[in-house]
């Protein structure tokens, strides 16, 4: 999930952010020095990000000023990497109601200097780490900014354009957890396989063994495995088919 959604960060750049921006913060992110987060949800804003709040104050220098909360932040805080690139949607004051009005911002946990290196602790913070059923090696982290001033952000693009710039992250992090899903599948199918070799239980239907076999002898097992396999070679073939598509469509 990590690497997913830096490279998600790193396309949303491309395509929006301006040549300072896509310079300043695309080389580490691929070089895995730093990571990316995607900061849509908050407390009254799930799927309806019409409800966004979190707002951002322009400020003299061109930047901005984010102040709200996100929640469900996945690698929202760690200590994994020199520092976080937050991707964050906000409000800017008077822009239209709904999602027309939210725009997308470049939020670090550490400032960048002129001359790339880091600076001091931006106003963005980890104030809590969900308590989750799964997926417990992802940090999943609500994040307040602006709570001592401000966390000072920079507009990726044009403003009243961040649910447009963000679904281009979105996009490249479902193709991504679309994938994850089509390696677990065919991992429970090699773990299902080596199983159904190694247990032993009750004598094949067609004779074939005079006493106790491997399941795998049995027609019912050999075709739910079956029916894995053919399940997670299809999901394969589509997602190969969709990044064929994907490559022919941008390059």
């Amino acid at each position: 999930l990590c690497p997913l959604l830096t490279d998600g960060a790193v396309e949303a750049l491309l395509t929006a952010g301006s040549p300072e921006q896509q310079a300043t913060f695309i080389p580490p992110l691929l070089e895995g020095r730093w990571t990316g987060t995607m900061n849509l949800t908050e407390p009254q804003a799930g799927s309806d990000l019409a409800l966004v709040r979190t707002r951002a104050e322009p400020q003299a220098d061109g930047s901005y000023k984010i102040f709200g909360t996100k929640i469900f932040i996945t690698y929202g805080e760690h200590d994994m990497a020199d520092n976080i690139v937050h991707l964050v949607l906000a409000r800017v004051a008077g822009a239209p109601e709904g999602v027309k009005g939210i725009s997308l911002f470049i939020v670090p946990k550490f400032l960048v200097n002129a001359d790339g290196s880091l600076g001091a602790r931006n106003d963005a913070h980890c104030v809590s780490i969900e308590h989750k059923m799964g997926i417990k090696a992802s940090p999943t982290a609500v994040l307040q900014f602006g709570d001592h001033g401000g966390a000072i952000g920079q507009l990726i693009g044009e403003e009243n354009r961040g649910l447009e710039y963000m679904f281009i992250m979105m996009n490249a992090a479902r193709y991504g957890v679309g994938l994850q899903g089509v390696g677990i599948a065919d991992r429970a199918y090699q773990k299902a396989v080596a199983y159904a070799k190694d247990r032993v239980q009750s004598r094949p239907v067609d004779g074939s063994k005079p006493g106790s076999a491997p399941i795998i002898h049995h027609p019912d097992v050999r075709r739910m495995l079956m029916t894995m396999r053919a399940l997670t070679e299809g999901c394969r073939a589509m997602a190969s088919t969709a990044a064929a598509a994907f490559d022919a469509a941008h390059h």
